[in-house]
This record gives C-alpha cells, sequence and structure tokens, in this order.
C-alpha cells in the first residue's frame, strides 16, 4: 500500500512538473518577440563563449596533434631570447649553430639523434609561375622524427647534407603553386637565387595551428646555410630524440652541460639556450588554454549578469499582467509551492532556451570565421571544435542564470493574496 502511495507521488511529481513546463512554453510563444528580446542577453553571451572557445579549441587540438606524432623521448633547443629586452634583440645576439647540434650527438651518450633546422621564407618559381613558401633546412633524421612520410622518391640523405647539393623535397602545395606535373621527380625549380632539383614529394598532411604543412619545402641544412648566410648559419634550432624517455632528466643535465661549453659559458652565467621537452610544451599550451578559458568565461558572465537582469524584470512584468491568472490558480486548490515553481521554471526555460539558441549561433558563427580566415588569411587554418564541456557549461550558465534572476520574481507571485488577485484588474 505504501509502495502504491510513493509511486502516485512520484508520478503526482512529474506530473506537475510537466503541465508547469507546458504553461511555461505558452506563456513563452505567447509573446515570441518580447521573450527573444529577453534573452538576447542570454544569447549574445552564450554566442561570444562558444565562438571564442571553439575556435581556441580548434586551434590547440590541431597543436596537440602535431604534437601527439611525436613522442615523450624529443624535446627542443632553441635560443634563450628571453634573456634581452626584445624578440629581435635576441635573435641578433644569440647564436645556435649546426656544430652545437654535432656536439650533442657526439657528447651525449642518452641521445639516440639529432635533427637541426632553419626556417626561412622564400620565393620560388618553375616556368615563369612565381609564389613564396616556407623553406626549412634539416637533416635526414628529421623525416623520422616528424613523421613525414613520402609520396614519391626519397628524403634528404646524409651524402646531400655532407655535400651541400642542391635538392629538395616538397609538400603537396607546392606541386599546385607552381603547376608541376604529376611526375615532377627530377624537375628543378627555382628556390631563392638557386636551383633545385626535385628528389621527393612529401605524403599529405594537412594543417596545424593555423599553418599548412605541406607549404613548404625541405633542403639540405647546410646548403640552406651556404645560401642564406650568417644569420642562418647562427640561428639553428635542434630536435633531439633520445633513446629511453627514461633517460629524458639526465639527457636533459647532460644536453645542458654540452651546450654551456660549446658557447663558452663561464660558471654563474645564465644559459642563452632554453630545453623544451614535449610533455613541457604541452603543460605549457594546456595552462594558456585553461586561462583563456577563465578570461573568457569572466568576460562573458558579465553579458549573463545583464542578460539575467533584463529576464528578471520581464517576470517581474509577466507576473503584474498574470496577478488574475495566479489568483485563479490558488482559488481552485494550487499552492503558493506550485505558483513559486511555475515561474521558475518559465525563468529557467526561457534561458536554457536562450542558451540553447546562443550555442548554435555561436558554432555557426565560429565555423563561419575558420571558412573566411582559411579564405583570405591561412589556408591550413584548423577546424573549429566545441567540446562537450564547452556545451554543457554554455547551458548550465544559461539554466543558472534564469534560476537565479527568477527566483525574486516567482517568490513575489507565490506571496500574492488569493482576494486581491482575483480582484486585480
Amino acid at each position: 500500500m505504501s509502495a502504491a502511495i510513493k509511486r502516485e507521488q512520484i508520478y503526482g511529481f512529474w506530473g506537475s512538473v510537466g503541465e508547469l513546463l507546458r504553461i511555461a512554453l505558452r506563456a513563452i510563444l505567447s509573446n515570441k518577440m518580447r521573450s527573444f528580446l529577453t534573452v538576447l542577453g542570454i544569447i549574445i553571451g552564450v554566442l561570444a563563449v562558444v565562438t571564442v572557445l571553439s575556435i581556441i579549441q580548434g586551434v590547440f587540438a590541431s597543436f596537440f596533434s602535431q604534437f601527439e606524432t611525436m613522442g615523450a623521448d624529443t624535446m627542443f633547443i632553441r635560443p634563450n631570447w628571453e634573456m634581452f629586452r626584445s624578440h629581435q634583440e635576441g635573435v641578433r645576439r644569440l647564436k645556435m649553430t649546426y656544430e652545437d647540434a654535432l656536439a650533442v650527438k657526439r657528447d651525449v651518450p642518452q641521445v639516440r639523434e639529432v635533427a637541426p633546422f632553419i626556417m626561412r621564407s622564400d620565393n620560388i618559381a618553375y616556368r615563369g609561375r612565381r609564389d613564396a613558401t616556407q623553406i626549412q633546412g634539416t637533416t635526414e633524421p628529421y623525416a623520422e622524427m616528424n613523421n613525414i612520410g613520402i609520396e614519391s622518391g626519397r628524403f634528404l640523405g646524409p651524402m646531400d647534407v655532407a655535400a651541400r647539393r642542391k635538392v629538395c623535397v616538397i609538400g603537396q602545395d607546392i606541386i599546385d603553386k607552381l603547376a608541376l606535373p604529376a611526375a615532377c621527380l627530377g624537375e628543378e625549380i627555382q628556390v631563392g637565387r638557386g636551383t633545385y632539383t626535385i628528389v621527393g614529394v612529401t605524403e599529405k598532411r594537412g594543417g596545424s595551428f593555423g599553418q599548412s604543412e605541406d607549404d613548404v619545402i625541405y633542403i639540405p641544412l647546410t646548403t640552406a646555410i651556404q645560401q642564406y648566410g650568417t644569420d642562418t648559419a647562427n640561428s639553428v634550432f635542434i630536435v633531439v630524440q633520445v633513446k629511453d624517455a627514461k633517460y629524458m632528466d639526465d639527457a636533459v643535465e647532460r644536453i645542458s652541460q654540452v651546450m654551456r661549453r660549446e658557447h663558452g659559458l663561464r660558471f654563474g652565467q645564465q644559459d642563452d639556450f632554453r630545453i623544451f621537452t614535449v610533455e613541457q610544451v604541452q603543460k605549457i599550451i594546456k595552462q594558456f588554454t585553461g586561462i583563456s578559458t577563465l578570461v573568457v568565461t569572466a568576460i562573458v558572465s558579465i553579458t549573463l549578469i545583464v542578460g539575467g537582469i533584463g529576464i528578471m524584470n520581464i517576470m517581474l512584468v509577466s507576473v503584474t499582467e498574470r496577478t488574475r491568472e495566479i489568483g485563479i490558480r490558488m482559488a481552485v486548490g494550487a499552492k503558493r509551492v506550485h505558483i513559486l515553481y511555475q515561474f521558475l521554471i518559465e525563468s529557467v526555460t526561457l534561458s536554457t532556451l536562450g542558451g540553447v539558441i546562443g550555442l548554435l549561433a555561436g558554432w555557426g558563427l565560429a565555423n563561419l570565421i575558420v571558412f573566411t580566415l582559411r579564405h583570405t588569411v591561412a589556408e591550413g587554418f584548423p577546424p573549429a571544435y566545441v567540446p562537450m564541456w564547452v556545451i554543457f557549461l554554455s547551458l548550465f550558465f544559461a539554466a543558472f542564470t534564469g534560476a537565479v534572476f527568477g527566483v525574486y520574481p516567482a517568490f513575489k507571485a507565490s506571496r500574492l493574496d488569493p482576494i486581491d488577485a482575483l480582484r486585480y484588474e
């Protein structure tokens, strides 16, 4: 008997909620334009947070996918530009050379392979067709360490580097840029002021961090240094792969000793280079993403507060307009708690609908922005990505705003005197 009563109470509760939800939707739809203008602040707030976060998350998801191709046994070495007041001064005064990479490979037993590289932008040409692209001077291990597949031909070899050969490996985008024939191996193209023979074509890699990984030409590091001069020779970056990830800390310490020796640094002098492991880089990116998310959420919270004030205002107006309806409901048996729930559910439903509209509009706007950037700025710009937590967070804040700012109007409606409410005109 008690179980039957409990079941009836549960069904009665959900039946009341369902009825109150129908009343709320009916009230919202009876004044569509007013309802839309009421939740416009919620829509704009959710739209802004979804748009910004989906673009940020898309960029960093692409960035992380690039680093996932490298293992935890990989690290990067670059100049310590932060030593100087400006990045330009650091570039001018600091040196990192091919010889540094050779010393690391030779003197650090924990190191399995080293891939020094330089990056430059330069003009390219083929039979009257001209364009510009990124030139990357490097050595043979770079392809394996960065998971660069070869579609046809080969990658750069040790003899290419030793003999300073003018050969190159091109990305897929270069074929389109220069209108190269499908079988382009052996063709000669102009790279800056040098003529290079194509010996390989990389597999399609797509975009990463807003930059197409197929819009690049690889040439031997020594050839790049010869062609681009002293500034390039002193601006070499180094990728290092250790034999086992468990030796990473020992390798970092030993590499630091070798680099300090090569750069002639005395005891107490600051390192003029910085070493980053893949794990450290990922941690830095995650921290930056978290800070960006907090900043965007804080800014958008102001918009949600403004939207909440709008909801409170319109709900107070609604209570005044429906005073007689409240009196009739009380007269036929509705309790004060039912009236409270009625207006509270209406407020939450209104703000949640605004959140859904803002979510869909934000997703659409983010994709429109990405589409525009791909066709105007960077063809390889990563797609917008909306994680599930962004969806839940947006809808939760929208519903929470409606609940908080709907409490007072709902309480005011529930405290109306039934007799006075029935007399209200």
